[in-house]
């Protein structure tokens, strides 16, 4: 997949690999849904020789490692193997490469395991790090590699998330663009919206002012309910941001808005964290609290003279 705001960096890096600048140790960055394991990726296999188009999760090579997190922790028994292909010699490739997807994931003892590696840096292997929390990282692993940070690119995100988003009748621009405000700019995470046939918030919250029908909430249902009440927060903090308006009606924040916020944090937590949790009844209210609400400023927003 190509993703053109990596271009800058991408060929930064091209550079230090042309004149053997590159070092050991890597810190990919970026805030969530711009694409720091894609680059690792796509470094790791210029590295190996191999099609940087390619997929190195999927590729069986003997110089390539991929690490991600055993459910939502990368334990120090996966960094102690990763030490041990580190320190051996490259058996195909000119030299050896591991990728550690979400590396902010590593437990205390994984991070102190990897750098005891990174301060004896192996000859001919190159650890890459990649994270959107880096600075859950410990600061000893961050020092010991160098940082490159992808940059937010707006208008790139919005043309390729355009070209990417199959719209009805032409309107992959505004579903697009629609969308791309749902995951504050995220072109990976709009892009994966879409193809869940995710609908922008704005269209369901206009919706939902007017009601929750059987059809609408197994529309809601049928999403990821962690993600949706995220879109969901990131709405209203734009709208908050911009003075305030609620579908159909005018609104500023207010009283009942903070509590319907801090309603929408709860059901987020309970989504996220619950496994008892009975999400049809959480959905049913959460969205009969937003219509009430709606209804409320509806009463509230003043009569337009015409």
């Amino acid at each position: 997949m190509e993703l053109p705001w990596l271009a800058g960096v991408k060929a930064e890096l091209q550079r230090d690999m042309d004149a053997r600048r590159l070092p050991h140790a890597l810190l990919i960055s970026a805030y969530p849904g711009w694409g720091e394991a894609a680059l690792g990726e796509w470094l790791a296999l210029k590295l190996l020789g191999r099609d940087p188009s390619g997929d190195a999760r999927a590729l069986a090579h003997p110089d390539l490692r991929w690490i991600e997190p055993d459910g939502e922790v990368i334990k120090v028994e996966q960094i102690r193997a990763l030490a041990d292909f580190a320190q051996s010699k490259p058996q195909v490739a000119p030299v050896k490469a591991a990728v550690l997807e979400r590396a902010d994931a590593m437990n205390l003892n994984a991070a102190n395991a990897l750098l005891k590696t990174l301060e004896e840096p192996p000859g001919a292997a190159h650890l890459i790090l990649a994270s959107h929390r880096a600075g859950a990282l410990l600061p000893t692993v961050r020092s010991r590699c160098r940082q490159i940070r992808i940059p937010r690119d707006r208008a790139r995100a919005l043309a390729w998330l355009e070209g990417s988003v199959s719209g009805k009748a032409g309107q992959g621009s505004a579903i697009g663009a629609a969308l791309l405000e749902d995951y504050d700019g995220a072109p990976l995470s709009a892009a994966s919206g879409a193809a869940c046939e995710e609908r922008p918030m704005q269209k369901i919250l206009a919706e939902l002012a007017q009601g929750c029908d059987a059809a609408m909430l197994d529309e809601l249902l049928a999403q990821d309910l962690r993600r949706l009440s995220g879109r969901w927060l990131r709405w209203l903090a734009a709208a908050m941001a911009r003075g305030g308006a609620a579908p159909g009606a005018g609104w500023a924040p207010s009283r009942r808005l903070f509590a319907f916020v801090d309603e929408l944090l709860w059901f987020h937590q309970q989504v996220a964290e619950s496994n008892s949790a009975n999400r049809k009844l959480l959905l049913e209210r959460l969205c009969h609290r937003w219509r009430a609400l709606a209804a409320k400023q509806a009463q509230r927003a003043p009569a337009i003279s015409m």
